[in-house]
């Protein structure tokens, strides 16, 4: 089945299974969503932004924040307008849940574009490499696929070590540890070919 459908059905049935209830009684059973690499306020980028502000307060409403370097510049309109697609749906049953006007949309749609990664672009050389195979399979699966220029060779190790614990904390493969050192070479290894490191 779709996974989109199927998400959409869970929601539905959670919205049915509440709309007999009171906002009050909807809180008491659906509890906050948990972002397990979630961050705080105070360590978003640029934190006394209007954007940032913004994105506090709307996204907080029905989950810790996610880091806006969760994603890519290019994938956070699309992200966002499905977290709104849900935040309507929640707010039909919650009056306490607020949905951005489109300028406050648009400012945090703007806050997310400029404090997101950089994603390799699609018609990159780089994705027609055999050695990128590995890149593009475990990265794409949670967002693009990084492009290795926006970070120093030496900082891979840790970012790659990172996002495969986060790939543990939601239950999927973990790279083995040939997996970690090919991806981390092919990112090292194509900064400093580009860049002359």
């Amino acid at each position: 089945m779709n996974l989109n459908i199927l998400r959409l059905i869970t929601v539905l049935g959670m919205l049915f299974h509440f709309s007999g209830s009171t906002a009050g009684e909807w809180e008491k059973h659906v509890g906050r969503i948990v972002i397990p690499f979630g961050v705080t306020a105070n360590q978003l980028p640029d934190p006394q932004s209007k954007g940032a502000a913004l994105f506090k307060s709307y996204c907080g409403q029905c989950h810790n924040l996610p880091s806006p370097r969760m994603h890519s510049k290019d994938d956070w309109p699309m992200r966002f307008e499905k977290m709104m697609d849900h935040a309507k749906l929640i707010a039909g049953a919650s009056p306490d849940i607020n949905i951005p006007v489109d300028k406050e949309k648009q400012e945090i749609v703007a806050y997310l574009e400029k404090n997101g990664f950089r994603g390799l672009p699609a018609t990159a050389l780089l994705r027609g490499e055999s050695q990128a195979f590995n890149v593009i399979w475990f990265c794409s699966v949670c967002h693009a696929v990084p492009d290795p220029d926006q970070f120093p060779a030496k900082e891979w190790g840790n970012i790659v070590d990172r996002m495969n614990s986060y790939r543990k904390k939601q239950g999927r493969e973990e790279m083995s540890h040939s997996d970690r050192k090919e991806v981390i070479n092919f990112l090292a290894r194509v900064r400093k070919y580009n860049k002359g490191d």
